[in-house]
């Protein structure tokens, strides 16, 4: 399967809103989780189903419903149901090759996003589908399978640290978006560190495998751009939105959150163009390489094209060549070859060409 564009045969002729789910199953079951909590109070279950997991919802409370896995069409249509989401966000939610973006639907601010994660064995990026719908006194996360980005989140809920018990529905919000923008600086400077490594070994050595690592860079760069650009735009639409689903009170944490996708992005171009600057350096050394190599060559073959020349004139079969039987004819000529060409590498190094 492609990593920049999902197979997508599924979906031709489907009518819109039709819910398809597009990616790999990285999951067995869906799994659903539910945290209610208040400033005195926290509630955790896990359920088998939907209706259960929302019947179990506190009026008095926060409610973070998570789903890990996008597989089950049944979850997702009866999660849709219930908070009315339309069947376009819906089938939004299981494309795991949707381009992140924001969506006012109804009552809900739903926000698609790219978990990213950083392989350092492989030298590899990888990407999750990651959803996020914030309500009135609910917030409801998607993820492709059980993972523990948002694990630290919910062990300061658990320990009352901060102020996540005591806050509105959109700081919750806020912090999962900003846990996942956290990741991409992360593994920006993973993959960073590499690209910086290479610097010192383009200019010492000359094998292939030294390219190849600036390409597989570039490629990765590449992917990155592709979840973080888009990101930057829901930022800068979070921070610039009115709505009655975000507390103003909250607004200096979503400036914040889009000051911090803004450099990661910025960072990331920067590594692009870095690499593109590896990859012509290791080419121009090695045209510098092959460059000196033709020099040196160039010049033996100067210095060579005289001696040659008299070597010609003193080998061929004539009878009346002059001082062909004189004693020391032998002796000279290679005495003037040998001061011809100490003057020519004097004349070079005066021109400075050796």
């Amino acid at each position: 399967m492609a990593r920049f564009l999902k197979n997508r045969k599924i979906l031709m002729g489907k009518s819109p809103g039709e819910i398809h789910f597009v990616g790999k199953q990285k999951m067995e079951q869906v799994r659903i989780r539910l945290m209610s909590y208040n400033a005195q109070n926290i509630y955790e279950s896990e359920h088998e189903s939907i209706a259960p997991a929302i019947s179990a919802f506190k009026t008095n409370s926060l409610n973070w419903l998570n789903i890990d896995g996008l597989h089950d069409k049944a979850v997702i249509e009866e999660v849709g149901k219930h908070f009315g989401l339309s069947p376009l966000v819906l089938d939004d939610i299981v494309n795991t090759d949707q381009r992140p973006k924001m969506v006012e639907d109804g009552n809900n601010l739903i926000v698609f996003l790219k978990m990213l994660s950083f392989n350092e064995l492989e030298n590899r990026i990888s990407a999750e589908h990651v959803t996020l719908v914030l309500g009135n006194n609910y917030l409801i996360s998607f993820q492709e399978k059980v993972g523990d980005f948002f694990e630290p989140i919910r062990n300061r809920l658990r320990q009352n640290i901060g102020r996540l018990r005591g806050s509105t529905p959109d700081y919750l919000f806020y912090r999962l978006f900003d846990t996942i923008a956290d990741n991409y600086m992360l593994c920006v400077g993973l993959l960073g560190e590499k690209i910086e490594a290479d610097e010192t070994h383009i200019l010492k050595n000359h094998n292939k495998e030294i390219v190849n690592n600036i390409y597989r860079h570039k490629i990765e760069i590449s992917y990155l751009r592709k979840a973080i650009r888009p990101a930057k735009e829901v930022s800068t639409q979070l921070k610039n939105i009115e709505t009655e689903l975000i507390n103003s009170s909250n607004d200096p944490f979503f400036n914040n959150l889009d000051d911090l996708i803004t450099q990661t992005l910025e960072t990331v171009e920067i590594y692009h163009t870095m690499t593109g600057d590896q990859l012509n350096m290791y080419n121009t050394n090695i045209n510098n390489s092959a460059n000196d190599v033709m020099k040196v060559l160039t010049i033996f073959a100067a210095i060579f094209i005289p001696l040659t020349f008299i070597a010609g004139i003193y080998g061929t079969n004539f009878d009346y060549l002059p001082e062909l039987h004189y004693r020391y004819s032998y002796f000279i000529m290679l005495g003037v070859m040998f001061i011809l060409a100490l003057l020519m590498l004097w004349f070079f190094r005066r021109k400075r060409w050796l």
